[in-house]
């Protein structure tokens, strides 16, 4: 169902925009510009170990933001 897909993407935009900016931004160059973790580390000026903790952190926080919302498949 076409509404109830809208609804889920725009909950998935609510709980990515509640999270911390670095934390989005992390997610937003591996999913979305499909970085790798050692340029992300480099675009976001963190330590290849810091860059990977930061998306592992940021997946379990927005995995954790989801399971709360109401009614998400």
């Amino acid at each position: 169902n076409a509404a109830i897909r809208e609804e889920e993407i725009a909950q998935v935009r609510d709980a990515i925009n509640s999270m911390d900016e670095t934390d989005r931004e992390v997610l937003a160059l591996r999913h979305f510009e499909q970085l790798g973790n050692n340029e992300v580390a480099e675009v976001l000026g963190l330590s290849k170990t810091a860059a990977s903790n930061r998306y592992v952190r940021a997946l379990k926080r927005l995995g954790e933001i989801m399971a709360r919302l109401p009614d998400f498949h």
